[in-house]
């Protein structure tokens, strides 16, 4: 792609990003339940002669030039607005596109003042808004603009018709009824979601399609159902299907969920717990070493942290406090049950009428592995990048090395740069 970016050098960028919402057609998930229609809320950065063309593509288009105003849990009526009507263009293959798709808690702001890859994102970067368009999307269940069970009328697990003899999602220590947990969504659900919104911007041909963790297995969903449109593939730190290891720590997320005394309408201490429980996760030994140390925490009043006493926090108490509550404050429950459900359920190898996942995908791949992840282990990457190459694909495997484990794909800039713009420089399929 380097070489083709090259033709739109001159092109400038945008000043600022742009968020946009698409109303989209209905789709039946994969479990079953169906959504009659759905809404999904994007980001885009690209050349400044594309903002006429994603105005009329799109639903009300905001120009975002401040971090202030972002998380904020977005709750929809069921009407989602018209569907959304494209010109004759749209966006266009003009332009390269990057698609990117978003982890666990974050949204369709990928760059720009607080982007969760703004240091990666802007111009002369590695993600250069000037030379591509660069695109985000919101995950299907969110709650960050696109439909999820924050929304009135979101299905139930009632709604899970596949799957309607089985036991309640709460078999364990809390049984919690179908009709108070939300629908099923599956990573191959989040996929055909972005598919509709690529669809309906008129976008064929993406050149790079990444992301980390959930988002690593959306991309890889991405890559399988739809071949012929994604060129390369960049995956940190995810996986080709969950393991018994991160479906255990799920688990006892969703437990402590399902075990708040205001669940299912008032969830405040178990989503607390949740991520609290889930950071450790994302986390490695030697970085919580690094920045909490055997320390304890501070006292507000005299800054002392080397007084011992049985009555003060551990820092690393509290910081994952801190952690659980910015999360409170920023998200909702019962979107949390459906995104760390999607990862649960995420199997490449598992999808009707798709067949053999891997064996799908024609995309040139970069798996990426993180030395210290204790959540994702960096031979899943490498395993993948093993399995494209036996199939005749082009594939390669990168170590991103860092004390922070898991979450160093948010963290290790630099690496992170050099490793996206080593999968631009992918050949495309068949060069």
């Amino acid at each position: 792609m380097r070489g083709g970016r090259g033709r739109h050098e001159m092109s400038l960028a945008a000043p600022t990003p742009a968020v946009f919402d698409l109303a989209l057609p209905g789709m039946q998930l994969e479990a079953g339940a169906r959504l009659d229609r759905h809404g999904v809320r994007g980001w885009w950065w690209g050349p400044a002669s594309e903002l006429d063309a994603l105005r009329a593509a799109a639903g009300p288009l905001t120009l975002h030039e401040s971090a202030e105003g972002w998380y904020s849990v977005v709750r929809r009526s069921r009407d989602t607005g018209s569907e959304s009507r494209p010109g004759d263009a749209g966006l266009g293959a003009g332009v390269p596109t990057v698609l990117l798709v978003h982890a666990l808690t974050g949204d369709m702001r990928a760059g720009g003042p607080g982007g969760w890859w703004e240091p990666v994102i802007g111009p002369g970067r590695a993600l250069d808004p000037g030379r591509c368009r660069i695109l985000c999307f919101n995950n299907l269940g969110s709650c960050y603009g696109t439909t999820g069970p924050a929304d009135s009328g979101f299905p139930t697990r009632e709604q899970d018709r596949r799957f309607a003899a089985a036991s309640p999602a709460g078999k364990g220590a809390f049984a919690v009824p179908d009709g108070l947990l939300p629908a099923t969504v599956t990573t191959w659900d989040m996929a055909r979601s972005i598919l509709l919104a690529l669809d309906a911007l008129h976008v064929g041909r993406v050149d790079l399609v990444a992301g980390g963790s959930l988002g690593g297995m959306v991309a890889l969903c991405l890559a399988a159902l739809a071949p012929e449109r994604f060129q390369r593939l960049a995956t940190f730190g995810a996986t080709k299907r969950a393991s018994p290891w991160q479906i255990g720590w799920n688990h006892l997320g969703r437990q402590a969920i399902l075990a708040d005394p205001g669940f299912p309408h008032s969830v405040g201490p178990g989503l607390a717990l949740a991520r609290a429980i889930g950071h450790m996760t994302y986390r490695a030994p030697a970085g919580i070493e690094q920045r909490q140390a055997r320390r304890m925490a501070q006292d507000a009043a005299s800054r002392d942290d080397a007084t011992w006493s049985s009555r003060r926090n551990y820092a690393v108490e509290s910081y994952l406090h801190h952690q659980g509550s910015k999360l409170l404050g920023r998200f909702d429950a019962a979107s949390y049950l459906v995104q760390i459900g999607a990862m649960d359920h995420h199997d490449l190898d598992r999808w009707p009428g798709v067949g053999v996942g891997v064996a799908r995908i024609t995309a040139s791949t970069l798996a990426v592995g993180i030395d210290s992840d204790v959540l994702f282990p960096p031979e899943e990457m490498r395993r993948l990048a093993d399995e494209l190459r036996g199939l005749g694909r082009a594939a390669r495997f990168e170590m991103l090395t860092s004390a922070h484990g898991h979450d160093a794909f948010l963290i290790e800039w630099d690496q992170v740069g050099k490793l996206l713009s080593a999968a631009l420089d992918l050949p495309a399929p068949g060069m």
